[in-house]
């Protein structure tokens, strides 16, 4: 048990033998029950020293709630739940006996509450969807008994009116009167998520609050239920959310299990102005358990809070009464707290005040990690409200100045100097302020403290300022640097690198990398996963050496073993990338993809595919293309049309195309898209003929296009180039076929039978053609691309009109259309040029290539205005 000495609070205590999770303050502010599974202790808050009593527990179960008894009467005793049981504790004489053991529910007991009038009456709450009122003088039985559905998570008295009673179920909460138990009050649907706790107002006897896990507080008038008053807006799961016995003040804090990080959890707010939290409390090292307001001491000065925490520290705050002024409370001795007065003086009470102005600074300079790579801080001075540090990296020295204001951190951010004695120059000290006052005034804007993070941001800063600077050259060179926002120097929001991934590459080639298993890294051995993000590394590496972050010093260890050797060592440290050959996890086959053809008529095709298929041992493809060749030859010989409708007609093709997308077999998807467009095309062909020979005779459920015109006229999806390889075959796609036709490309304009999945057919081939371009299959790519319905546009570069010197017309082609002369005249030879010419894209002047090689190989400016012309291009194009 070790005793912390802070400014802004005035006791501190460390218990980790405790391994309490429930605590309570008794109704006189003397004494804090501290209850765990293992023992139950009390500290004495009055007495100056360390005065803690213990007393072991037997059971198994730990301590869920614990509240002492919130009336004079019975101010010595408290209870505690342990499982489905309550137990009533009595302290009496520095003894602390157990006077009553209720089995109160048949499960768990998740909240209980004393009742704020009667000092015998306790009412718990259970899993078990019962509401149980106690009546500790006889305790065979509950004297009331509210059922629900759902099961009970709060139960509170209402804190003016003694009949009332709020319980919580889920996101539901219910308003009960004493003497009609029956049925509730009220029903209030709160939230969509489960509350975890309740609390009434102390000034409003109808005002209750709700804090769950859906990261909202909401405030409701149990008159009116329908909607809440307004609603807290915290950003993360709210654990408890109470009221403060001054102004409008509340006090949340967030769930336990979901703390990430060095996020603060405590937090005050001001219920009429609720865009941010009034101000944060920093002390602990883990988020607060719980947390109950001290009774006024008649001898002390300040409203105090008792939180306990995960990190077992027992903290009791001092509630100053500037923080009690942000909550709309105007104390009686706020005068003295004026941030107008002036901090020093001569006389006994200016001392007096400025000392007591001063404690909030000085805690965080008491909670300031002096431990941060590169950085040593030289001075912290309270009373002048002023800290000195000197950050050096490699030989560049910089020392800076922060000075604190009166106002500072209620939305006034401090002032920064570079110090004398720096060496660096005018350009990065400015770079430098600018970055500590944009991030001094992110962190006052929400009254929150900024002296660490400020340090920490200016040694980052610093040194992406400096990594392109020689440790050895003086500083006389100004620093030039892009424009970067100054949030892009907060390494805290820049992910951790990558260390192992998997990926797939080309077609069939998987891609593996991760650092070797026999690193071993530099911070705690109980420590595992991957750091969230790069300003992690300080944490770890401050105490171990003061060498420059680095993401390998995190994994690798730099000091030799004598054990083993300069090879061995090097070998170990490798990170090793492994490359896979995937093929025979997908059924897309190159020798397949070689030998399949798609020019001829479709039987000989049928019948290639099918003998290059049994050459590669799949005989399941085999019998498809003999099935095809089946299908498409009985529809040639179809005059009548009646195949199509026929189940082993196109239904048929269309079910195999189906089936093998499904399979994940691209390349036979896209093949048999291929041959059902070519068996379309011959069928429209065959139409069309027809029709011009008999038009008085044609069916009034088809629609005729001109010879040549496919059916799979749609726009296909986005393209199917990506980094790396996927198949496309589980994206769905909307069709869009037939919406561009020509109206001149319809003979006869009728109803069109609908052609399933068109869009999807057209993706299948797009994403084939390029697998067969990355195996550089060409030939075979263009005559898949053949059967695309839309024909790639062609490509249009950037194209260079420069106007006739002498009737000043633009030119396309190499002689002016209107005075019939050559436009174009070499600088170099001042003769008109022909063949090959350059010219430059900002001054437009050129000449004939081999001229201006010539120029340009002893000169940088234009032989004519003086242009840049071979740095002013390559910065156009390469922009």
């Amino acid at each position: 048990m070790t005793r912390l000495i802070n400014n802004d609070y005035c006791i501190a205590l460390e218990c980790k033998d405790l391994q309490a999770n429930a605590m309570s303050v008794d109704c006189t502010g003397t004494y804090a029950l501290l209850a765990g599974r293992r023992c139950i202790a009390l500290r004495n808050l009055d007495e100056e020293y360390e005065n803690v009593f213990k007393f072991p527990r037997t059971s198994k179960y730990d301590v869920g709630a614990a509240e002492w008894n919130p009336t004079a009467h019975n101010k010595q005793i408290c209870a505690i739940s342990t499982n489905e049981r309550l137990e009533i504790l009595n302290w009496r004489e520095e003894t602390l006996s157990v006077s009553h053991s209720i089995r109160a529910h048949t499960r768990a007991i998740s909240g209980l509450n004393w009742h704020r009038f009667d000092p015998n009456i306790i009412a718990t709450s259970s899993v078990d969807t019962f509401v149980n009122v106690w009546d500790i003088r006889d305790s065979r039985r509950p004297t009331l008994s509210l059922a629900n559905v759902a099961e009970s998570s709060q139960v509170r008295w209402n804190r003016i009116s003694q009949h009332l009673i709020a319980t919580a179920h889920d996101g539901d909460i219910k308003i009960w009167d004493q003497r009609k138990g029956s049925y509730p009050l009220q029903y209030i649907a709160a939230h969509l998520a489960k509350i975890y706790g309740l609390d009434w107002s102390p000034h409003i006897e109808n005002q209750i609050a709700s804090a769950s896990q859906d990261h909202s507080v909401k405030f409701f008038d149990t008159s009116n239920p329908r909607k809440p008053d307004f609603v807290l807006s915290t950003g993360s799961p709210v654990w408890r959310a109470r009221y403060t016995p001054f102004g409008n003040g509340m006090i949340t804090v967030v769930v336990p299990q979901i703390r990430r990080g060095s996020e603060n959890s405590f937090l005050l707010w001001n219920i009429s102005n609720r865009a941010a939290p009034m101000h944060t409390f920093v002390g602990h090292r883990d988020v607060v358990l719980e947390f109950q307001w001290r009774p006024s001491r008649p001898d002390d000065s300040y409203l105090q809070l008792v939180t306990w925490s995960k990190d077992q520290t027992l903290l009791v705050w001092k509630i100053e009464p500037f923080l009690q002024k942000l909550c709309g409370y105007e104390p009686d001795d706020l005068s003295i707290y004026d941030d107008n007065s002036s901090i020093g003086g001569i006389d006994e009470a200016a001392s007096t005040v400025s000392l007591k102005r001063i404690q909030p600074l000085q805690q965080e300079f008491s909670l300031l990690n002096v431990h941060i790579p590169n950085l040593e801080v030289k001075n912290m001075d309270s009373l002048t409200r002023t800290v000195t540090a000197t950050c050096k990296i490699n030989t560049v020295i910089t020392h800076v100045k922060v000075i604190f204001p009166n106002a500072y951190p209620l939305g006034v951010p401090p002032a920064f100097q570079v110090m004398p004695g720096s060496n660096i120059n005018d350009s990065i000290g400015s770079q430098l302020l600018h970055t500590l006052n944009h991030l001094a005034i992110q962190r006052v804007s929400k009254n929150r403290t900024c002296l660490e993070p400020c340090l920490r941001q200016m040694v980052t800063t610093l040194e992406q300022l400096l990594v392109d600077i020689d440790s050895d050259r003086s500083f006389e060179r100004v620093y030039v640097e892009p424009t970067v926002s100054a949030e892009g120097y907060n390494d805290a929001y820049i992910p951790f690198p990558r260390t192992s991934g998997v990926k797939f590459c080309s077609v069939n080639i998987l891609v593996c990398f991760g650092r070797p298993l026999l690193t071993r890294r530099l911070g705690n051995k109980n420590d595992s996963g991957t750091p969230r993000a790069l300003s992690a590394l300080e944490g770890i590496l401050a105490k171990r050496s003061t060498d420059q972050m680095t993401v390998s010093a995190y994994y690798f260890q730099r000091q030799k073993q004598r054990s083993r050797s300069k090879h061995s060592l090097s070998k170990a440290s490798k990170a090793m990338v492994h490359i896979y050959d995937a093929t025979n996890l997908f059924l897309i086959n190159r020798q397949l993809a070689e030998d399949y053809i798609l020019y001829g008529d479709v039987a000989t095709i049928c019948k290639h595919n099918a003998a290059a298929a049994a050459v590669a041992g799949r005989r399941d493809l085999v019998q498809a293309w003999i099935l095809i060749e089946i299908t498409l030859a009985q529809r040639l010989v179809d005059d009548d049309g009646d195949w199509a409708g026929h189940p082993c007609g196109d239904n048929l093709l269309i079910s195999l195309i189906n089936h093998y997308a499904s399979q994940a077999d691209l390349q036979m998807a896209a093949m048999l898209c291929c041959i059902y467009g070519k068996q379309q095309e011959n069928s429209l062909r065959k139409a069309s003929l027809k029709s011009i020979l008999s038009p008085m005779h044609l069916n009034s459920g088809q629609r005729w296009f001109k010879p040549g015109v496919s059916p799979y006229h749609t726009i296909p999806p986005a393209d199917v180039v990506a980094d790396g390889w996927v198949l496309p075959l589980l994206k769905s796609t909307r069709s869009t076929s037939l919406d561009n036709l020509r109206a001149e490309e319809i003979v006869v304009a009728t109803i069109p039978p609908k052609i399933p999945y068109v869009a999807l057919y057209e993706y299948y081939k797009m994403a084939y053609a390029e697998t067969l371009h990355r195996w550089t299959l060409l030939y075979n790519r263009a005559e898949v691309m053949k059967f695309m319905a839309i024909q790639p546009e062609p490509y249009k570069g950037a194209e260079f009109i420069p106007d006739c010197q002498i009737c000043q017309t633009p030119i396309k082609h190499s002689v002016c259309t209107s005075c019939r002369r050559l436009p174009f005249h070499c600088i170099i030879c001042n003769t008109a040029a022909r063949g090959s010419v350059n010219c430059c894209v900002i001054c437009g002047h050129g000449g004939h290539t081999d001229h201006l090689q010539m120029w340009f190989e002893r000169k940088s400016m234009c032989a004519l205005c003086g242009c840049n012309c071979l740095f002013e291009t390559t910065y156009t194009v390469g922009s």
